[in-house]
């Protein structure tokens, strides 16, 4: 009861403005020998796993005394007062902040040994985090033969190379890095489960998936945890996650996964007889790619694999015919509200078999998806092109072919270069990089609007952020971000929203 007491006491007191005072629960007149607190500011703002709260404060008696100083959380939004946590005994505090983001009551104990009377001096401790915003590069390196998948992690004033294993005793994910991609709706049983969504990155390796708070680093729950049924193979090839922040859908060994993240126990499989060919295009009415088994487009809803609507003709996503060469995400700004995504396709037979397929994936489930196909000439170096990625904001395809960077005009099909790659460089990632993410922002306002081109060369990258000039590229006089190892993926975060992976 003393104890539930206190605690109802300190909690009433931190309504009050901060005051050193004497707790006197002893009803008898004796003469107490005076404490004065001095030297403990109001608040402190400290970064979390950076910085040390070091408070060297004076204390005036006569009194032989102990101390403690104590953090006590902040009440939950499920009415919950935790105990505090007891974090120095000594007079002066040298504490590692270690502690989550959020507003902390720091409590400041000077006990009289004789009396058992303690005077009380509160203070706030503001934790924030570096990690909140800035760019996370996902990338992979050698390691005594075997390739380890991290994050270099940039913000304004710094950097954390080997983020994962900076946060997790040096930990990273095994095999090469495929992709990466943010949440800020992510609930588990260990974050509350329902109520309380957090901040979570999803890097993929080859043989890999986590889930990575934002704010401390720390993987949420074990790799064996995160799917529904053990896996025979280990294959990682995609990640995305639709519009609304939450559903995310896997690739692994050609087969499709499901989870949501606001219940987040596992990925679970999608069954049937299907072949996941190439990357996920993400339509609005669902997970989009295409089935090399059936050689058509479909959509995952509800866990089941669907086809669009048969349609004859050169207009169907329907027992093409063909292999697909590369396909893209949704493209944004193009004519309006619709919602366009783009396949390059070859076909099995043919003079011209090659064919960039343009793509509506707007919401609804039962018209042709198909809006128009392109017939290309073989002669294009589009057709064999070592990368591709689409510009959000135009009908734009660039593409890297023999160390040279191409624009591609969709709608005059015409290809020029605008850029040269320098020789024993490798393009390993091309994105479009938008800030705030636009396909959920209600205006077309951009923090950032930029073009990105990662190569790699002798154990090291390179990572140019190009602005616009139209469809074209201003030109950068040396890279944006340098750093060891081989880019795949691009993220920039900032508070709970991140890019869109175009």
């Amino acid at each position: 009861m003393k104890q539930i007491n206190r605690m109802i006491w300190l909690f009433l007191v931190s309504l009050l403005p901060i005051a050193c005072f004497e707790d006197d629960n002893k009803y008898e007149y004796v003469k107490l020998d005076e404490i004065v607190i001095e030297g403990i500011e109001r608040s402190y703002v400290r970064k979390s796993h950076q910085d040390i709260l070091s408070i060297t404060p004076t204390v005036t008696t006569d009194a032989d005394v102990e101390y403690a100083w104590e953090l006590w959380t902040s009440v939950r939004t499920d009415g919950i007062i935790y105990k505090p946590d007891t974090i120095g005994r000594e007079k002066n505090l040298n504490y590692e902040v270690m502690e989550d983001p959020g507003t902390y009551y720091l409590v400041f104990n000077v006990k009289d040994k004789k009396t058992g009377v303690t005077t009380v001096c509160r203070s706030t401790l503001n934790v924030e985090t570096l990690n909140s915003t800035g760019w996370y590069l996902l990338k992979d390196e050698e390691v005594a033969g075997e390739m380890y998948t991290d994050y270099d992690f940039i913000y304004d004033g710094g950097r954390i190379d080997n983020w994962i294993a900076f946060y997790n005793n040096g930990k990273k994910l095994k095999g090469e890095a495929v992709k990466s991609i943010f949440s800020s709706n992510y609930s588990d049983q260990l974050s509350g489960g329902g109520y309380n969504y957090i901040n979570v990155l999803m890097p993929v390796s080859k043989e890999e998936v986590s889930v990575l708070e934002v704010s401390n680093g720390i993987v949420r729950l074990p790799f064996e945890s995160l799917f529904f049924e053990s896996l025979e193979v280990k294959n990682f090839q995609d990640i995305s996650i639709q519009n609304d922040g939450t559903n995310v859908g896997l690739v692994n060994d050609h087969r499709f996964y499901n989870m949501s993240t606001q219940n987040a126990t596992s990925f679970y499989a999608s069954y049937g007889d299907y072949n996941v060919a190439s990357g996920i295009m993400r339509g609005l009415n669902g997970p989009t790619f295409f089935d090399s088994v059936t050689e058509s487009f479909v959509y995952v809803s509800y866990g089941n694999i669907t086809r669009f609507p048969a349609v004859s003709g050169d207009l169907t996503c329907n027992n093409m015919n063909a292999d697909l060469l590369w396909s893209s995400v949704i493209n944004f700004r193009v004519q309006g509200t619709k919602w366009y995504a783009y396949a390059l396709m070859k076909k099995h037979t043919g003079e011209n078999p090659y064919m960039l397929i343009k793509f509506r994936l707007n919401w609804g489930d039962t018209e042709n998806r198909v809006e128009q196909v392109y017939i290309l000439p073989s002669t294009l170096n589009l057709v064999t092109a070592e990368r591709w990625a689409v510009n959000a904001n135009y009908g734009i395809i660039y593409f890297v072919k023999d160390q040279k960077l191409y624009r591609y005009s969709i709608d005059s099909g015409n290809e020029e270069v605008i850029l040269n790659i320098p020789a024993g460089e490798e393009v390993t990632c091309m994105q479009h990089i938008i800030y705030p993410n636009l396909m959920s922002a209600d205006d077309y306002g951009s923090v950032i609007d930029q073009f990105a081109v990662a190569t790699y060369a002798n154990g090291k990258y390179k990572v140019w952020l190009y602005e616009f000039d139209a469809g074209n590229l201003k030109p950068l006089s040396k890279p944006t971000f340098e750093g060891n190892g081989r880019v795949a993926c691009i993220n920039y975060v900032s508070g709970n929203s991140s890019n869109f992976l175009f």
